[in-house]
């Protein structure tokens, strides 16, 4: 029952002492709220225990005086609860004043109630804050000397109102001697705890600032707007600029230290802090005490404390960054020229590798398709495929190179589905049939669609995995699968998958097989050779068209690659050479070509192979020789296979110099040269097309007829 009692007025008192507290105002202003509640109730108490006792002794007049400084001051607390503090506060001062005059002429002074001005005065330092309040300390200051005049001028010395005897005065003044000092001591103290807490609080921030100031990692320096003079600094700007203490920076012009441009940048900003406001960013280089040179982010921030201007340089040693940004330059510069030495050295490898290789696979195609002892066809059939795998091998390090450095881009041209993969087919069967395997292909759905994409690189990929199908597999079958999948008007995703029935992969060595230069393991590679390089390039030419090369095989089992992609589609079909309408042509009758080549043994490949083909041959060694040669004859060649490298006049001043006149007539780049956006380069410069070599006959034969139709129909049209 007790503690219950003692909680309700615990209760009672903590929201009468809170009352007026507004949480979105600052602390600062709800201590004044508090401070003002204290100030009233304590001269309310002071009041009642006055009531009480002038009951006692019958003083009713005084009882009367109490009670109203009661009743405005009760007014003055409610009036602070409603947030109207000001008035609050004045009604407060102004109900004290008239009630320690009114009570010291009833009483008269010998009773001491002017005694309570000791309290009341520092009460009233205790109420108002001198910082924000000044104009209202001075107003409250003024009737306080006035009131307290006023009652040592008019109080008579004994009351002339009320009768009080002697006994009584030695016990009003007695009392009001002892309350006062007791409200004096209260004050006091109160007034010294809160200078204490304001003080440590006021040192603790100091503390606080000094540590922020002190471990930033800038150096922070504090210069004079009027004098330019340096007048504080931190540690960090001691150590940046090399010195050893405070001392010897402090007090020396910014210029001298800080340089001519952060004299400038101070001043103008100076200028701006009253407009703008902005502080200044930039970069800047300066000097050590020991003379060294350093960058640094710069950051002036100019600012006003005690009516003087400053500004706040901060310097950050960016030193590092800059020298390994430098170096970062450096290699990359570095690594762009040794990208270039790079291009150009496989680009003259490329030419240099394949003009050798062209002559021995193009003679050794002639050959064999001459009439020769059979105990010579192994031999030639050995070096047919060793230059060809030579070949291949130059082609993919080649095509890994491009990739690596990003230069391999994906086109997007329309090729015929069927066509393609039936060229496809019809390349492995040979093989395939070799080695007494079968071939399961699965490609009759597919209608007579164009897709876009890069035909070369797809033709690549499934070479590639066609090529380790057959290398890795001795007995069973190959397969090829190829499936359209959700087709649209416009596009499809086409499923394609080369299974095999080969040597498998174990699962451990699924994700090696995939890195440059990596088989699944030494014995595989001792086996059956090759440089690692197919499935690598496969993959990444996968990723670059959009799609995922994935795997499923076990050990013993065989191997099924697969892959998505997806394509636009039409299914207009574009003209193109037949297959097997080139396989019945056995030769292009009436058909004159010029061929430029400035290499003998690739100029004897070539002639052979077309005159095979019943094509006549004008023979140019160089490009100067090859223009003569076209201008020279009335009736002009068909078309021009051309050499890009060749002495006196190379392949493009050659079409040059040709289509100043004739721009109808077809010119094929006949080259060994291989390098990026090449196609695009040589269209650019008036070719039609190139032929790489070594080339292959059934290719040379594909686009000679694809440009003589052409060169007919519009001479028939014209």
């Amino acid at each position: 029952m007790k503690t219950n009692i003692l909680d309700r007025l615990v209760s009672f008192f903590y929201g009468i002492f809170n009352s007026g507290i507004d949480p979105a105002k600052s602390h600062e202003e709800n201590k004044s709220v508090q401070r003002l509640i204290i100030f009233i109730f304590f001269g309310i108490g002071v009041n009642l225990i006055s009531v009480l006792l002038n009951c006692l002794h019958g003083l009713y007049i005084s009882v009367s005086l109490n009670l109203t400084s009661i009743l405005l001051l009760a007014v003055s607390y409610f009036l602070n609860k409603d947030g109207k503090r000001g008035f609050a506060k004045a009604l407060g001062i102004i109900t004290l004043n008239l009630y320690l005059f009114g009570i010291s002429y009833v009483e008269g002074l010998r009773a001491g109630e002017h005694m309570y001005y000791f309290p009341f005065l520092l009460a009233l330092i205790f109420v108002i804050d001198i910082r924000q309040d000044y104009e209202e300390l001075v107003m409250t200051a003024i009737v306080t000397f006035i009131t307290a005049a006023m009652i040592f001028i008019l109080a008579p010395y004994v009351s002339t109102i009320q009768t009080i005897s002697n006994e009584q005065y030695s016990g009003l003044f007695s009392l009001n001697l002892s309350l006062s000092l007791v409200l004096t001591a209260s004050f006091t103290y109160y007034i010294l705890k809160t200078l204490e807490k304001n003080e440590y609080k006021i040192l603790d921030e100091k503390r606080f600032k000094d540590t922020m100031y002190d471990t930033s990692l800038d150096g922070l320096f504090i210069v004079d707007v009027n004098s330019l003079i340096i007048t504080d600094c931190n540690k960090r700007a001691i150590e940046i600029f090399s010195y050893k203490k405070k001392d010897e920076i402090i007090g020396t012009p910014a210029k001298d230290l800080l340089g001519d441009k952060m004299e400038e940048h101070i001043m103008v900003q100076a200028k701006q802090q009253f407009t703008q406001k902005s502080p200044w960013y930039g970069n800047m280089d300066f000097f050590r005490n020991d003379n060294t040179p350093f960058f640094a982010y710069v950051n002036i921030v100019p600012f006003s404390h005690s009516e003087f201007n400053y500004c706040k340089i901060s310097i950050l040693d960016i030193t590092e960054i800059k020298i390994a940004e430098f170096e970062i330059l450096k290699a990359k510069e570095k690594a762009e020229k040794a990208a270039q030495v790079k291009s150009r050295f496989l680009s003259n490898m490329s030419h240099e590798l394949r003009t050798p290789l062209n002559a021995i696979i193009g003679t050794t195609n002639l050959v064999l398709q001459e009439e020769y002892l059979p105990s010579q066809r192994q031999s030639f059939e050995v070096l047919k495929y060793s230059s060809e795998h030579m070949m291949q091998l130059v082609n993919d390090i080649l095509d890994f190179s491009k990739i690596e450095a990003g230069k391999m881009e994906i086109e997007n041209a329309p090729f015929n589905l069927k066509a393609f993969m039936q060229k496809i087919v019809s390349s492995f069967t040979a093989p395939v049939s070799s080695k007494n395997l079968g071939f399961n292909i699965d490609i009759d759905q597919l209608s007579d669609i164009e897709i876009y994409g890069d035909e070369t690189r797809l033709h690549q990929v499934m070479n590639n995995l066609l090529a380790n199908a057959i290398k890795f597999t001795d007995k069973g079958t190959i397969g090829i699968e190829v499936k359209l999948k959700n087709t649209k008007s416009n596009s499809t995703d086409i499923y394609f998958a080369i299974t095999d029935t080969g040597i498998g992969i174990p699962q451990n060595k699924i994700r090696q097989i995939f890195e440059s230069f990596m088989q699944a393991d030494i014995e595989t590679t001792r086996k059956f050779g090759g440089t690692g390089l197919g499935l690598a390039i496969s993959k990444k030419i996968i990723d670059q068209m959009g799609g995922e090369l994935h795997v499923d095989s076990n050990i013993g089992a065989g191997s099924c690659f697969y892959f998505t992609l997806s394509f636009k589609m039409t299914r207009k079909q574009k003209s193109y050479v037949d297959e097997d309408r080139l396989k019945s042509l056995s030769g292009l009758d009436g058909i004159t070509v010029l061929l430029a080549e400035d290499n003998p043994i690739n100029m004897i490949v070539a002639k052979r192979f077309l005159q095979k083909w019943n094509i006549e041959v004008i023979e140019a060694e160089n490009g100067a020789r090859a223009v003569e040669l076209f201008y020279g004859k009335e009736n002009k060649p068909d078309i021009l296979l051309v050499d890009l490298e060749m002495p006196e006049m190379d392949g493009a001043q050659t079409v040059a110099a040709i289509r100043k006149t004739h721009q109808e007539i077809p010119i094929i780049a006949f080259t060994a040269a291989t390098y990026e956006n090449i196609k695009e380069d040589l269209l650019s410069k008036g070719f039609n097309d190139y032929m790489p070599k070594p080339f292959k006959p059934e290719e040379l034969h594909k686009k000679l007829v694809q440009y003589t139709d052409n060169t007919n129909q519009h001479r028939q049209a014209s």
